[in-house]
């Protein structure tokens, strides 16, 4: 579900930025910034790059297990689950479009304030099963920046944190099939 709710994220984000800047390129990309053996992932620089850096369960939010009847059985399944997914967009840019940088990091920051929530209204692109998603700013430490560039190989370049709320995985796995209560034997004699 990750793999295509993001790109369709960064799509809309290209779009306003493009409309925004006069670009004609993408200038927003998805992906890692460095490769395992610590060389740049960019094909070509001067691009903001969005990666995912944390995945957690949201606790704020708790489904019970399901069950659903089918005829005279009644189908048990797998909850819900509710993630959050922490995203880092950095402007990868050359020192000499440090300015630019600071342009497109500012891009990311009104598309997010203009649009922060994604529905299937909104979004018609947006996966089957999506039925919303917020991207809400996060206010990041020094020592927590410093900690997310360390985890990542790189130096620090201007950049955003956000939360993205409320990805919800679904899926109609049956975990057990019980029977239907029909009625209760008290055990007693008339």
């Amino acid at each position: 579900m990750i793999q295509h709710v993001l790109p369709v994220i960064i799509d809309e984000l290209n779009e306003y930025l493009k409309s925004q800047f006069n670009a004609v390129e993408d200038k927003a990309i998805l992906s890692g910034i460095v490769e395992q053996d610590g060389s740049l992932a960019l094909e070509s620089g001067n691009k903001v790059v969005a990666t995912l850096i944390f995945i957690d369960k949201e606790t704020t939010y708790k489904s019970g297990p399901g069950t659903t009847s089918s005829g005279f059985e009644i189908l048990q399944y797998s909850p819900p689950l509710n993630i959050n997914l922490t995203i880092l967009f950095s402007a990868l840019f050359s020192r000499n479009h440090y300015v630019e940088s600071l342009r497109y990091i500012s891009g990311v920051i009104y598309f997010f304030q203009y649009k922060s929530l994604f529905t299937g209204q909104n979004t018609p692109k947006l996966a089957k099963g999506v039925d919303k998603i917020y991207f809400d700013l996060l206010s990041v430490s020094p020592s927590d920046m410093m900690n997310y560039y360390s985890m990542l190989g790189i130096k620090y370049v201007p950049s955003v944190v956000y939360k993205v709320r409320m990805l919800t995985f679904s899926q109609d796995n049956v975990v057990a099939d019980l029977p239907a209560i029909r009625g209760m034997d008290t055990g007693t004699q008339h």
